[in-house]
Parts: structure tokens; C-alpha cells; sequence
């Protein structure tokens, strides 16, 4: 009786939640899927099945030979240094009964087979290896690739030697990017052992440095003499039949590099011809000296910097002012630049100080040579960006200075030793019709001074120069010249003094 009257209060209580229609919106009616889409994912399922099987297959033959490679792979470690030889020896056996011919294949040029059974034995003694040395082990395949014949279950030593003399493949090592691979194969391909080598690049010393300034686009042309080959440090002692042979190598392949055979007690000199690339481009390159035939170590490595500049050149007369103007020609960006000389109290800049440089605008930098004397000589110039340090252009000055013609002599004795100086008069005749103004310069400051930097006198008069000549500590003689120049710094007339400091 009780149950019966429970389901009509539990059909009462589930007409009242129908008609609230909680139960529609969070439970929906459960309606099973068409016999259509069941057998569409039947479908789908077996097709990923058959995906999943084929590549499986197709893998796996890889994934065995990649597990049977790393069994049958040796790794091995060097530490190298730019153009030092890293010599090590890897034992080949053969696991078989029978024998076979084993093929040697290299993935990287820097590391290599050691053929020369010289050279192998003089590797053993310098690293002090005791293995055995066989003579006429390898036989070249196509003359190329080396391979040697093993016995049934022998070991042999296979010796490697790893040598860079490149920068950027030094580079490389050290960043990881490459590993040389080396793999011993048999007749018909199958791999008997694998070498992975790693290399660990290590810093190398640098025992001098050179640094050239050069013309844009042009070839540097050196010779460089060698000190006596037993003063340099690393030099072999006790070498038989006297001076021992000079070999070089250069990092950068692009530069030639030689050096000839001399005869005793003849200097040994390096010779070097270098492409310059366009300014304001910086080449940096090593050369590496040897005193072996087969280039185990340097006995100095020397470092060259290469600066390429613009060439500019410049004829000059002695205490005149000689102008020049180069063109500055704006890149991608606005710029702050400045100028710098290596002589800058023989070159005045205009601007001297920080200018901008417009993007890819175009600007004047004006030159105003004065040499203190007469010759040859190169002054360097630069346009620096001061904002974000870097070069932006250079250049090389080449200045040719001659002397003035002297057009008046004169001859004062003065004291040495210090003492009191010399007031001197000279006059000065102003052969225009029109009155000039006129500058006075001397390539001695230190000694004369002029009462007067400069003067100016109407056309046909003659003007009053006064002297001050400073005393001197030492004895013995100067010439001091005397430059008259017009207001545009050339010059009219060049007087000279001799002093005699008695």
C-alpha cells in the first residue's frame, strides 16, 4: 500500500520540474547516433590504423640502423687551437672471420687520414704514442680515398691528425655547427665502426701584430723580415745541417703568403700580397710561422689588420696653407659625425667640431694642410659617428711637401746654455701698387716668436718685422724659416735665419 502511494507523489514532483523545465535545458533527451555515422567512424578509425602501421614499417628499418650506428659509434673529443696540429689514433678492429678491405671516408676537410708514414712516425714521437707503426698500411682508392686491408679479428691504429688554419671554421667548431664524422666501411657499404669527433676550439696566442693603412681597392704589397731564427721563442734546438726551413700559412685564403728558401746566414724574409676591400672595410687576418716540414705547432703566429681608405692626394709648398675639400655623402640615417686626423697640427677641419650628416644627403668637409716640413708623409682621416661609435668613412691623405724658394738670408750668433734671447728687426717691401695685409708663420715656434702675427702696409711701402729668438741649451746651428703669407695662406716670400748657438 505504501509503495503505491509513493509513485504518484514522485509522478506529482516530476510533472512540477517538467513544467519549471529545469530538466530540458541542462539534461537534453539522450538519442543514439544513425547506424550511417557509427559506420562512418568505424571507417576513420581503421584508416588512421593503416597510417599508423605504415609509417611504423617505414621507420623502422631506420630506427635499427640508427640503434645499430650508435653501437658500433666512438666519440672522441680534441681541443684545438688556430693552426696547431691535434694528432690522435683510432683502433679499427675487425669483428669478422674473415678479412676485409676497409674504406675510410671523411665528412670534414680539417681532419685527415696521416698516409705518410714519415710524418705519422714523427707525430708518435712528439706526443710520445707507443702503438705500432706499420709501413705501406693504406692504399688509395681512386687516388683519393684511403683504405686499408684487415685480417680476420685484427686491430690496427689508424692515425687522424686535425688541423684549421681558418678563422671562420674555428668559428664554426666552436659554436657548434659542425662535427667531423668519420665512418670505416666495408665492401659492399655496410658500416663497421663510426668516429664522431668533437672539437673544442681554444683561444690561441698572438705574438706580434701589424697594422697597415692602405688605398681603397688596390693590393698591399709587403715583405717582412724574420729576426735570426734562434732568437725567436719555440725555435728548435739543435737542428741538423744548420738553419732549419721557414714554411708560413695565412687564415685567410684569399691572401698570398709565401716565403723562399734562403742560404745560410741569409735573412729570411715573408712576402704578402693582400686585396684591400672598400673603405671604411678592416681585414683581419693571421700568418702562421713554422720551423717543421709537417706544421705540428707555430713558432709565431702574428696578427694583420688591413685598413682600406679612400685615397686622397695633396701637393704642398712648405708654410703655405694648402686647401682641399672632400665629399661626405649621407647613408640610410641622419647622423652626428665628426672628423679626426693623426696630425691635427699639420690639418684644420671645417667643421672641427660634432655636424649632423643628413640621410643619404651630400656635405663639404673642408682641409687646411700647413706640414712643419718639407717631404712625404700620410695623415689619416675619419668621420666617426659619436652617437653610436662607429666609423663611417676614411681616409688616407697622401701629402707631398716641398720646400719654398728662400728669397732672403740671414746669419745671428746666439749664447747656448740658456741665458737671455735676441730682438732682431727685418722690413718687409709690399711690391703691390694697393695696400695687403699679410700673415707670419715659422716652422720653428719653440725658437722665434713674432712680435706681431701680422701686419698690414700700403701698396710700395716697407714694413718693420720684429724678432724674439729664444735661447737654446745645446750648441750647434738651426735654420728657422720665416713665412709671409697673404691672407689667403699663400705664400709671397720665405725668409730664412741661420742661427749659430755658440
Amino acid at each position: 500500500g505504501k509503495g503505491c502511494g509513493t509513485l504518484p507523489r514522485m509522478s506529482r514532483r516530476g510533472g512540477r520540474n517538467s513544467g519549471s523545465g529545469l530538466w530540458e535545458r541542462h539534461l537534453p533527451p539522450f538519442s543514439p547516433p544513425p547506424p550511417q555515422g557509427r559506420h562512418e567512424d568505424r571507417v576513420q578509425h581503421s584508416r588512421d590504423l593503416q597510417l599508423i602501421e605504415a609509417y611504423r614499417e617505414r621507420i623502422k628499418a631506420e630506427s635499427i640502423t640508427s640503434m645499430l650506428c650508435q653501437a658500433i659509434t666512438t666519440h672522441h673529443v680534441i681541443y684545438a687551437t688556430l693552426g696547431t696540429a691535434e694528432f690522435f689514433e683510432f683502433a679499427l678492429k675487425n669483428p669478422y672471420g674473415v678479412q676485409h678491405t676497409v674504406t675510410i671516408r671523411v665528412d670534414n676537410p680539417e681532419l685527415s687520414v696521416i698516409l705518410d708514414v714519415r710524418e705519422w712516425r714523427h707525430f708518435k714521437e712528439l706526443t710520445q704514442t707507443v702503438t705500432p707503426l706499420e709501413e705501406d698500411m693504406f692504399h688509395l682508392h681512386n687516388g683519393l680515398t684511403p683504405q686499408v686491408y684487415l685480417r680476420p679479428k685484427e686491430t690496427v691504429y689508424i692515425p687522424f691528425k686535425y688541423q684549421t688554419f681558418s678563422m671562420e671554421q674555428a668559428a664554426m667548431m666552436q659554436v657548434g655547427k659542425s662535427s667531423p664524422l668519420v665512418s670505416f666501411t666495408v665492401g659492399n657499404g655496410k658500416p663497421l665502426a663510426i668516429l664522431s669527433v668533437s672539437v673544442e676550439t681554444q683561444p690561441h696566442t698572438v705574438d706580434q701584430t701589424f697594422r697597415f693603412y692602405h688605398p681603397e681597392l688596390t693590393f698591399l704589397k709587403k715583405s717582412i723580415r724574420l729576426p735570426p731564427w734562434h732568437t725567436l721563442p719555440g725555435a728548435p734546438v739543435g737542428v741538423p745541417g744548420g738553419e732549419p726551413e721557414v714554411f708560413v700559412r695565412c687564415s685567410d685564403p684569399n691572401v698570398i703568403c709565401e716565403t723562399k728558401k734562403m742560404g745560410p746566414g741569409e735573412p729570411q724574409d715573408i712576402f704578402l700580397k693582400v686585396a684591400a676591400g672598400s673603405s671604411p672595410q678592416i681585414q683581419r687576418f693571421f700568418v702562421l710561422i713554422y720551423m717543421d716540414p709537417w706544421l705540428a705547432a707555430p713558432t709565431q703566429t702574428w696578427q694583420f689588420y688591413l685598413h682600406c681608405l679612400q685615397w686622397v692626394e695633396a701637393t704642398c709648398v712648405l708654410g703655405q696653407l694648402t686647401r682641399l675639400s672632400l665629399v661626405l655623402r649621407g647613408t640610410h640615417a641622419t647622423r652626428q659625425v665628426r672628423a679626426f686626423t693623426s696630425r691635427p697640427q699639420e690639418m684644420k677641419l671645417e667643421p672641427d667640431g660634432v655636424f649632423v650628416l643628413p640621410a643619404n644627403g651630400v656635405q663639404d668637409l673642408h682641409l687646411g694642410l700647413r706640414p712643419q716640413s718639407a717631404g712625404s708623409r700620410f695623415i689619416s682621416l675619419n668621420l666617426v659617428d659619436v652617437e653610436l661609435h662607429q666609423l663611417v668613412s676614411t681616409w688616407l691623405v697622401s701629402v707631398s711637401c716641398r720646400q719654398p724658394v728662400i728669397s732672403k738670408a740671414f746669419e745671428i750668433a746666439l749664447p747656448s746654455g740658456g741665458g737671455k734671447g735676441l730682438n732682431k728687426k727685418i722690413t718687409y717691401t709690399n711690391s703691390y701698387p694697393s695696400p695687403r695685409a699679410y700673415f707670419l708663420h715659422t716652422n720653428h715656434p719653440d725658437l722665434l716668436r713674432f712680435k706681431e702675427d701680422s701686419f698690414q702696409v700700403g701698396g710700395g711701402e716697407t714694413y718693420t718685422i720684429g724678432l724674439r729668438f729664444a735661447p737654446s741649451q745645446n750648441a750647434g746651428e738651426e735654420e728657422i724659416l720665416i713665412y709671409i703669407n697673404d691672407a689667403e695662406g699663400k705664400n709671397e716670400e720665405t725668409f730664412c735665419v741661420k742661427v749659430a748657438y755658440q
